[in-house]
């Protein structure tokens, strides 16, 4: 007698294969994380330059470069979107810049949660955007 391995449930919830143009619930998470990596980034640079010129100059410079790197690289819409092996890159290497900018404006812990959650949710997206072979569950990395 063989023992049948157990079933892999589904996060999503449903049985059916996702279509194009579906939007995920992590999908969703992870806009928000990165929604809350500008702001918490944002605030974390107005506290450490001090409140003046310098700060407005420094948030408009972070702003423009996040949402311009988010736009071109991490969108899902991008025409120049990076793999997820790139984009989990990015996390980890953005990712605690903006961390260590918090901890200088002593918000860390918001910041360590959102770049967990943006990696656990980009990670999730790709698994459910990807099927694999026999409804395998496909390697990420």
């Amino acid at each position: 007698m063989t023992e049948q391995p157990p079933e892999v449930t589904d996060i999503t919830g449903d049985d059916q294969p996702p279509r194009q143009g579906d939007i995920r619930w992590f999908a969703v998470v992870l806009l928000l994380a990165y929604l809350a990596l500008l702001v918490i980034g944002a605030v974390s640079l107005w506290r450490v330059a001090g409140g003046g010129l310098a700060s407005w100059v420094a948030v408009a410079v972070f702003v423009v470069i996040f949402v311009l790197g988010w736009r071109q690289w991490l969108a899902p819409g991008s025409r120049r979107r990076l793999a997820f092996r790139e984009r989990v890159t990015v996390h980890l290497v953005g990712g605690p810049i903006i961390v260590v900018l918090a901890s200088l404006a002593q918000i860390w812990l918001p910041a360590v949660v959102a770049v967990s959650v943006a990696i656990m949710c980009d990670a999730l997206n790709e698994r459910d955007r990807r099927v694999g072979v026999d409804d395998s569950t496909p390697d990420l990395i």
